[in-house]
């Protein structure tokens, strides 16, 4: 009878610790929900943070990440969307294939076009992208725009499968897409991309304030290719390469993204609270945040200035490699990048009051 005990025992013991030990999985239910919020915290992009380090049964440690601004994230259901959308994403009878669940903010967005000087004659407002939850891949289908009043919907001609459903450890990511946004006597606007990845981690990922969630972490490269045509004017085509680290679990939105360029970290974001922080030696002044300022473009080629957002006519800046080698300083608002080669570089500005920051990181192509 002892014998038996001890077996019974042994058997749930392993048990309990396989079931300590289990992979995870991220489902349908994970991703975003209609009327799902989320919280997302945008943080400095240490080039020094490690992002790249991974495997089964993994701890990332990224409590000290910090927090320099944050942005509520809203879905909604996809008869809420706009009515003209709706056409293209809520109707089973005659575009299946673009039957979507949810709504709300996406990465598409033409704002980048005033830091190039181009100034459309026309308002765009409310972009939104559209994501099909319940199939065998979590995909983004279309977007939508609001041109003066009213509602554009367009719909990818290549659907973005971002990844397969349900996930888990060691499936492999590869998707392609493409769209247009083509505004009559205006602009015309087409875009394509790869997706090439793998799910190379599992375990727990630690986050401010005591936070812990079990998690898959993706590594994907995505390659894209974009040309602008402004109306009367020749088509401008820009190439980008970044890898992208995504932690996912059942949070909707990921638990924490970094985007890099050359290896170098340009983008964090997490989701969550932010930090507490001590402000008893601050004397009561603000230092500048990455928020503040912003470099485009990013990434530039060699010889193409950059502007910075934020900037004025009296603030300085220096460039540097990523040993702390000035290569350039001046004044202003426009960078001139002919002196630079491919790599990245690290703008330090100041503003009039004396105040400085080192976090905007750019990288010439």
């Amino acid at each position: 009878m002892k014998t038996i005990q001890y077996i019974v025992g042994l058997v749930s013991l392993l048990f309990v610790v396989q079931s300590n030990n289990a992979q995870t999985t991220v489902n349908a239910s994970d991703l975003p929900q209609a009327g799902g919020s989320y919280l997302i915290q945008t943080s400095t992009a240490d080039i020094t943070g490690d992002y790249v380090s991974t495997g089964a049964d993994y701890v990332w440690d990224f409590s000290t990440l910090d927090s320099n601004s944050e942005t509520l994230v809203e879905f909604g259901e996809i008869a809420e969307a706009p009515v003209l959308a709706q056409l293209s994403f809520n109707n089973e009878w005659t575009n299946p294939d673009y039957l979507c669940d949810i709504f709300g903010p996406g990465e598409f967005d033409l704002a980048f076009l005033s830091e190039l000087g181009i100034d459309l004659p026309v308002t765009l407002s409310n972009m939104m992208s559209y994501y099909q939850t319940s199939g065998s891949s979590y995909n983004i289908a279309g977007i939508s725009m609001n041109l003066e009043g009213f509602d554009l919907p367009i719909e990818y001609s290549d659907i973005d499968e971002i990844h397969p459903l349900p996930l888990n450890f060691q499936d492999v990511i590869s998707s392609t897409s493409a769209y247009e946004v083509d505004i009559p006597s205006v602009l015309n606007y087409t875009t394509s991309a790869t997706r090439e990845g793998s799910v190379d981690g599992w375990g727990t990922l630690l986050l401010p304030n005591g936070a812990s969630h079990d998690v898959l972490r993706i590594s994907t490269t995505i390659t894209t290719h974009d040309i602008l045509t402004q109306e009367g004017g020749e088509p401008f085509e820009i190439d980008r390469i970044s890898t992208v680290y995504t932690w996912l679990g059942d949070g909707g939105l990921p638990y924490l993204e970094a985007k890099t360029i050359f290896g170098t970290t340009y983008s964090v974001e997490y989701q969550g609270e932010a930090p507490n922080e001590d402000t008893s030696n601050t004397d009561g002044m603000t230092a500048l945040t990455p928020s503040d300022f912003v470099a485009f473009p990013n990434p530039a080629s060699s010889g193409e200035n950059i502007v910075l957002s934020g900037a004025d006519q009296e603030t300085t800046w220096d460039v540097s490699d990523l040993m702390g080698k000035i290569i350039i300083s001046g004044m202003g608002t426009v960078i001139c990048t002919d002196l630079f080669s491919p790599g990245a570089y690290i703008i330090s500005t100041t503003s009039q009051m004396g105040l400085k920051t080192e976090s905007i990181r750019v990288i010439v192509q």
